[in-house]
């Protein structure tokens, strides 16, 4: 909802949330950039390429079929959980990793938020 001034009025817990530390450090280097600064990004880990041309071909090929795009399973697409686990037991030697066990996320952030989520209460000692 907005207020009549036009700020959105968003929860006190949504409003209690901290930004997230390095997009804070990036918005400003884009600032200073747009200034008319030199700017060494070191930021965030941004690729310096584009993707592989057969995975740019792969997207174009997978949008471009009749099905339908929906929702994928919380974890991922198990065919690429699948292929991440036998990637692992054949580069790694990792024999007990299965599909089961692996979580595909968009980033490392939000994989780090839930990993940490998960196993570990407010409160307690991570040595």
């Amino acid at each position: 909802m907005s207020s009549q001034d036009g700020e959105v009025n968003v929860s006190k817990r949504a409003a209690a949330v901290e930004s997230f530390k390095v997009m804070d450090v990036l918005q400003r280097a884009n600032e200073l950039q747009a200034m008319g600064h030199e700017v060494l990004h070191c930021e965030v880990g941004q690729p310096e390429t584009g993707a592989p041309k057969n995975v740019a071909q792969a997207a174009v090929d997978a949008l471009n079929e009749p099905r339908v795009m929906g929702y994928t399973d919380a974890f991922g697409l198990l065919p690429l959980r699948t292929k991440i686990a036998e990637y692992y037991k054949q580069k790694y030697n990792v024999e007990e990793l299965s599909e089961r066990r692996i979580v595909v996320t968009t980033g490392s952030s939000g994989g780090f938020l839930l990993t940490f989520t998960a196993c570990f209460d407010p409160g307690d000692t991570i040595a």
